[in-house]
C-alpha cells in the first residue's frame, strides 16, 4: 500500500489540542496554561504509539485531566475519510493493522470487515512471514524463490506491501518483478509484461 503523497494534519473537534496526520501520526499542539501565579508553556509533540496486543496502534491522550487510549486508525479515518453512511468499522486494506496511512483505511460494515479478513486469511504480517513466494524478473524472465514476502522484499529491495498487492492481483508488477505465492498454480507471465 503506497503512502499518501504529502503529509497533511487535521484537528478533531472532540479532541481539542490534538492533530492527526494522513501518515497515521498523532500530535499535541503547543499550549499555554495561565493562572494567577504562573503561565506555563507546553511544547506540542508527536505522541508515542503502542500496540494493543493485537496489532492495532493506540495513543494516550489527556482528556479532562484523564489519560484515555485512542485507536490511531479510528482517529485518522474520522479526520480524513468521509463516512456518509455512518459505517461502524475501519478496514486496513493491506491487512496490516499498524499501517494507518489514510490510503490504507476505509469505512466498512462489520460484515464487510469479516468478509475481507476471511478472504485474505491471516493478518498481512503473518501471511508475509509464512508463505514462500516466486519472483519473476520481467526483463530476463529469471525465476527466484523466497521463503517469505519479507525475504523477497529485503533481497530485491522492493516494497513488501506492493509484493502483496501483486500476489493479490491488485498490481501487475512492482520493481520490475511479478510475484506469485509458491502454492499458487498460476504462472502465466504474458499479462504481466510492462
Amino acid at each position: 500500500m503506497t503512502k499518501s503523497e504529502s503529509e497533511i494534519w487535521r484537528s478533531l473537534q472532540e479532541l481539542p489540542g490534538v492533530e492527526v496526520s494522513t501518515f497515521g501520526k498523532v500530535r499535541t499542539l503547543d499550549k499555554v496554561t495561565s493562572s494567577e501565579k504562573y503561565t506555563r508553556f507546553t511544547k506540542g509533540h508527536v505522541l508515542k504509539q503502542c500496540d494493543n496486543g493485537h496489532g492495532y496502534l493506540q495513543v494516550g491522550i489527556q482528556i479532562d485531566k484523564k489519560r484515555t487510549m485512542k485507536y490511531v486508525h479510528r482517529l485518522v479515518a474520522q479526520a480524513f475519510i468521509q463516512n456518509p453512511d455512518s459505517l461502524p468499522e475501519i478496514n486496513h486494506k493491506d491487512c496490516n493493522r499498524s499501517n494507518n496511512d489514510v490510503s490504507n483505511l476505509e469505512w466498512v460494515t462489520h460484515e464487510e470487515n469479516n468478509q475481507y479478513r476471511d478472504k485474505y486469511g491471516m493478518s498481512y504480517k503473518e501471511y508475509a512471514k509464512k508463505n514462500p513466494v516466486y519472483a519473476v524478473n520481467l526483463d530476463t524472465l529469471e525465476v527466484y524463490r523466497f521463503e517469505s514476502q519479507i525475504e523477497a522484499s529485503r533481497e530485491l529491495v522492493v516494497n513488501q506491501g506492493n509484493i502483496n498487492n501483486v500476489i493479490k492481483g491488485k498490481q501487475k508488477q512492482t520493481g520490475g518483478y511479478w510475484f506469485t505465492s509458491a502454492d499458487s498454480n498460476t504462472y502465466d507471465l504474458t499479462s504481466h509484461k510492462h
